[in-house]
């Protein structure tokens, strides 16, 4: 039993080590190349690329932190993705109690439905939603206000089934007591539910922010008419390849600062992304 046992944990040992280098290998390769001087990454043939820097140097980094344009970017991302958050937490949080709350027919259809919209691929609708937004009457909003919607059209069928599964978590038995003391509908949802529901929802917003950051397609097209110089950092980083043929050193330091708060900010949040994830399963 005991030898049985230790062949059971070195078999999950190898496993969780092979799952570690994949997540970190790839951002190691990303660091090596980003601190690479000249002679590390142009060999001519007659060396091979080493592991590790033959000078490391920070010059790159200094380069694009110095950059105002790339903190435009970075604040024009952070602006989407914050005002994506709002706008699918507003419309989903009571999307997502009302599925919870109410019975009615058909009900198991309107979820399948509101979760088939992640079911197409991105690149099969960007072009309706880009066209919408660029050639309508939506084209005078600004930017951010067109990209964040465009995004939240993603990020609601996850907002909607995360709280869903929260919401159903709840005892109802909270609510009525409220509603006996006087309390409406919507004062017990604002100040009794969503105190309780807010882990869950984190989780949610939490999802939504990395979604939005990270996307490139609708960031692109949609942004491809503007004439504003200011562009998502995903955008701004393909940007760099039509300009001109890039060296790994400044790919992989843009890549990296790019990654680099959502990969800790994905650390530090991580509990309540596996809580979300959770919400509904045991009761």
């Amino acid at each position: 039993m005991k030898k049985k046992l230790n062949k059971e944990k070195v078999i999950w040992l190898i496993m969780i080590i092979l799952c570690m280098a994949a997540v970190i290998f790839p951002i190691y390769i990303m660091f090596k190349y980003s601190i690479s001087d000249r002679t590390s990454w142009i060999t001519g043939g007659k060396y091979p690329i080493p592991w590790w820097p033959n000078k490391p140097t920070f010059e790159m980094y200094k380069y694009y932190l110095a950059d105002t344009r790339f903190w435009g970017n970075a604040f024009m991302s952070l602006q989407i993705a914050l005002l994506t958050v709002a706008i699918c937490m507003v419309i989903g949080a009571p999307a997502a109690y009302s599925l919870s709350r109410f019975k009615f027919s058909a009900k198991g259809v309107l979820i399948f439905l509101i979760l088939s919209i992640r079911l197409f691929p991105d690149i099969s609708s960007v072009i309706p939603v880009a066209y919408t937004f660029n050639v309508s009457f939506l084209y005078n909003l600004p930017p951010v206000v067109k990209v964040a919607l465009a995004h939240s059209v993603l990020g609601l069928p996850y907002v909607v089934y995360i709280a869903q599964g929260v919401f159903e978590t709840i005892p109802v038995d909270l609510e009525e007591q409220a509603t006996i003391m006087g309390a409406s509908k919507l004062y017990a949802f604002t100040r009794i539910v969503l105190p309780v529901a807010l882990p869950g929802l984190a989780a949610g917003a939490i999802y939504v922010f990395l979604l939005s950051w990270n996307e490139f397609v609708f960031s692109y097209f949609i942004t491809a008419t503007s004439s504003v110089s200011i562009i998502p950092l995903p955008v701004y980083l393909k940007s760099l390849f039509g300009a001109f043929s890039p060296n790994p050193v400044s790919v992989a330091t843009l890549s990296l600062l790019v990654s680099l708060p959502v990969i800790l900010f994905t650390f530090f949040v991580q509990k309540y992304m596996i809580s979300g994830a959770t919400a509904g399963a045991v009761k």
